[in-house]
């Protein structure tokens, strides 16, 4: 109990040592979760099957494509800062690498599913989200807590999936706008088909200058993204229907390079013309078969490969190719007895995987790399009284190349009345080693482990959720704990297991006020994370909080303006500066907290036409994400959107 109050009261001691305005940001939180009308969205993140939200025990946060479309983001990263539990850092300008990370944990605990399809790269086994453009988005499902029993590896600390636009024509919706930094941005998806029958296809194009990645730097390094989607379904009978979709991106990044030659930059970013080019495909194809009402087998086959080449100037220095290919079959019965509705899912993944290095160093890199994963588990879910809602997976995922690994999770809501919830889950996960930790890249200087083990972590949460005003507004007040185990580190020129255990802790609030054609909130996370020495873990604030309002103006409704608010406390992050002054060590240093604001309105001239504005760090607030690297100032962009049904 001491330890709950201790942690009860570092968040309110760290809220009242910021201004009143941060303070208002803390209580008056955010969620997507739910829509404002109190209906409860059908979500297929966190169960094998689709399922109303409020039967999912795990903490789940829905950002709906209207909420995306309202804010005029252009990059999907800048939406999630708003999530409670997760930590967004893009090192430098546009086009930069970028992470996300959930309660604490790293860029590749995190499984990115696009249409249900896994996109991180097979050699540093994370999602770059600076390649993620904001359009053509129906929705974001955002699930919190170790997630391997359902979904094997890299699923330790959680699972976001973006589920792209399909069906509902047939509809046109372009856009094109200009602002700061030289940006143009230009979108258009097409649609036929209603939702059951359909073909969609979008795409979409971003440039801008960008900043210099490098705080000091005077050059600026720009950006390019070309990303284009197609979807389609149809039924094949009475019985069966084929869904199908494909991804691809082209990105072209200028960047700046890291100074580690012990000199008067050593540890800094610094000016050059570093550049990457990433070429990414992903796709799948599943068939779904319904005999009966009660029993339906969905089989399916995903890829994904991507190739990066970069370097500074014409040289290319650095460069790969990757693939991944999965098959996956799972069939689902349902039945009733008595109160109770059971359904049971079992399921088998089979997974391979491939890296090679098209710039080797060394001839001993030149061949392919290869590795396979099998996976078979069960789901098994209860549903009593439409009241108490039970879920439990276990999954065993067989693994050649390194230790074979036995996951599992449950998770309950239960509803008190008609206004409250309480849900909680506990969970394992894994997450494999990288090939780079597993065979190395560069040989005499840095040597892969193959005996290096799969880092593993357990963890759960506890929140309630309360609606009240007609279920025009709710709160939900969430905590959660975690451990990790076997955390791969480098240990140079190698890698291998920590044989301590990091620990993570904190508290989650979020909550949504709807006042007809005005509505608010904002979301407050507390994250205690720390290393097994006891220091804490870099780029984790302890404290961070967002806030938004938006409302509706003009005759008709056709006006819309909205106002956001994110504030990202203290945090430490590696510092290398001193790193041959002081026996080769790297320090940990502080980066100072920062407030960003933005604005955007909407108009809509006719029917078809509106047009739009927004200013993104409207107050033109200086900081950075990591030493030594720069972040954008304030920016106005404004465009035009056509809609025709």
């Amino acid at each position: 109990m001491m330890a709950v109050n201790r942690l009860i009261a570092a968040p309110l001691r760290g809220v009242l040592s910021v201004s009143a305005l941060t303070m208002l940001v803390s209580v008056l939180t955010n969620a997507w979760a739910q829509d404002s009308a109190g209906s409860t969205p059908i979500v297929v993140t966190g169960a094998l099957i689709p399922v109303e939200r409020e039967k999912i025990g795990n903490s789940l946060t829905v950002i709906d494509g209207d909420t995306i479309e309202r804010q005029k983001q252009d990059y999907l990263l800048d939406v999630l800062r708003q999530v409670p539990g997760l930590t967004v850092n893009r090192a430098g300008s546009f086009g930069s690498m970028s992470q996300v990370r959930i309660r604490g944990a790293e860029g590749n605990h995190v499984l990115v599913l696009i249409d249900g399809i896994e996109v991180m790269t097979e050699s540093a086994g994370e999602f770059d989200f600076s390649s993620l453009l904001a359009s053509n988005i129906e929705r974001v499902e955002v699930l919190r807590g170790p997630q391997s029993g359902l979904y094997g590896s890299n699923a330790l600390a959680g699972v976001i999936n973006v589920i792209t636009k399909g069906g509902g024509g047939p509809i046109l919706d372009a856009a094109a706008e200009y602002g700061s930094l030289d940006a143009i941005m230009g979108r258009a998806t097409a649609s036929v088909g209603d939702r059951e029958t359909f073909l969609s296809a979008s795409a979409s194009y971003r440039r801008t200058d960008g900043i210099s990645s490098a705080a000091n730097g005077t050059e600026a390094d720009g950006d390019r993204n070309f990303t284009g989607y197609l979807r389609g379904g149809a039924a094949l009978g009475p019985i069966a229907r084929i869904d199908a979709s494909l991804r691809h991106v082209d990105k072209h990044s200028e960047t700046d390079g890291f100074d580690f030659s012990g000199g008067p930059n050593q540890g800094l970013a610094i000016d050059d013309d570093s550049h990457v080019r990433v070429r990414d495909w992903s796709g799948g194809v599943a068939v779904t078969l319904t005999p009966t009402d009660r029993w339906s087998t969905i089989g399916s086959l995903s890829f994904h490969t991507g190739k990066s080449r970069g370097g500074m100037g014409a040289a290319t220095a650095h460069g790969d190719k990757s693939h991944r290919l999965k098959l996956s079959a799972r069939s689902s019965y349902r039945l009733e007895t008595g109160p109770a509705k059971h359904t049971l899912t079992a399921f088998v993944e089979h997974e391979k995987e491939a890296y090679r290095n098209t710039v080797p160093f060394d001839p001993t890199q030149e061949p392919q790399l290869e590795r396979d994963m099998l996976g078979i588990g069960a789901e098994y879910r209860v549903d009593l009284s439409d009241r108490v809602f039970l879920r439990g997976a276990v999954r065993h995922d067989g693994n050649r190349a390194f230790a074979d690994a036995t996951t599992f999770s449950i998770a309950g809501a239960f509803l008190l009345g008609t206004s409250t919830r309480i849900h909680a889950s506990y969970g394992t996960g894994v997450t494999n080693p990288t090939f780079y930790e597993q065979f190395g890249f560069i040989p005499g200087e840095f040597v892969g482990n193959p005996g290096i083990a799969p880092e593993k972590a357990e963890g759960f949460d506890f929140g309630i959720e309360q609606r009240f005003l007609g279920d025009r507004a709710f709160v939900d007040v969430t905590y959660f704990k975690s451990r990790l185990e076997n955390e791969i580190v480098t240990i140079y020129p190698s890698v291998e297991n920590d044989a301590g255990t990091s620990r993570r802790e904190g508290v989650e609030v979020a909550a949504r006020f709807d006042l007809g054609i005005v509505s608010f909130g904002g979301s407050y996370t507390y994250t205690d994370a720390k290393d097994p020495d006891g220091t804490r873990e870099v780029l984790r604030p302890r404290h961070q909080a967002s806030a938004d309002i938006s409302g509706r103006f003009g005759p008709e409704g056709r006006g819309t303006v909205s106002a956001g608010l994110i504030y990202n406390g203290r945090m430490l992050d590696n510092d290398f500066r001193d790193y041959f002054n002081n026996g080769f060590v790297t320090e940990k240093s502080p980066l100072g907290s920062f407030t960003l604001v933005r604005l955007a309105a909407s108009y809509r001239v006719t029917d078809e036409i509106e047009v739009f504005g927004r200013i993104e760090n409207a107050f033109d607030e200086r900081y950075q994400e990591s030493i030594s690297y720069g972040s954008p100032g304030r920016a106005i962009h404004g465009g035009v959107r056509l809609v025709i049904p």
